[in-house]
């Protein structure tokens, strides 16, 4: 817990999906399942002074937080974190929101376990497919996810370029 001022609010699993609007389209998700995973859950918006995270939780923590706020304390995460919003608005999904969004979503390229050693090592690869779209998921051979990637495709070949992979907390995260 931080003695600095952090603002944790509850937000609905409708706010949350006006959030991850942009999010959807880029990865061609099914909104109305993604809406029904996400009602579930409570979900808490935590503002800090340089970004907001999102984040679920099983639980409710709303009379908690209220006590800890009157006594000087507030928390600076509560539960999974999902997404990273900037100050200037820009949204960034974290590493567990792939987890949910391989269930829900249609962009999305499975890689062989060579390629995946590659991708988690924050590597660009070249396959011989034609990809017909900007932005993916990539997942291994059993459906697990492992990255958001940007896709370039060239004349002969495509290029995935991982933006956030498993690997990334051990190479700079930690």
């Amino acid at each position: 817990m931080s003695s600095q001022k952090m603002l944790v609010k509850t937000i609905s699993a409708h706010e949350l999906m006006g959030i991850l609007e942009k999010i959807i389209m880029e990865f061609d998700c099914s909104y109305d399942e993604i809406y029904e995973y996400f009602s579930k859950y409570y979900i808490y918006e935590i503002i800090g002074e340089k970004f907001s995270q999102i984040s679920l939780s099983t639980s409710d923590f709303s009379n908690i937080i209220n006590v800890m706020s009157k006594i000087g304390l507030h928390p600076y995460m509560i539960g999974t974190p999902i997404l990273r919003v900037t100050k200037s608005k820009k949204i960034f999904p974290l590493l567990p929101l792939g987890n949910i969004l391989t269930k829900y979503c249609k962009k999305i390229i499975r890689l062989n376990e060579n390629l995946i050693n590659k991708i988690i090592y924050g590597k660009t690869i070249e396959i011989n497919d034609k990809i017909g779209f900007n932005s993916a998921i990539i997942v291994n051979k059993y459906g697990e996810f492992i990255a958001y990637a940007k896709i370039k495709r060239e004349k002969n070949y495509t290029l995935i370029i991982p933006e956030l992979d498993i690997g990334w907390y051990l190479r700079k995260g930690g």
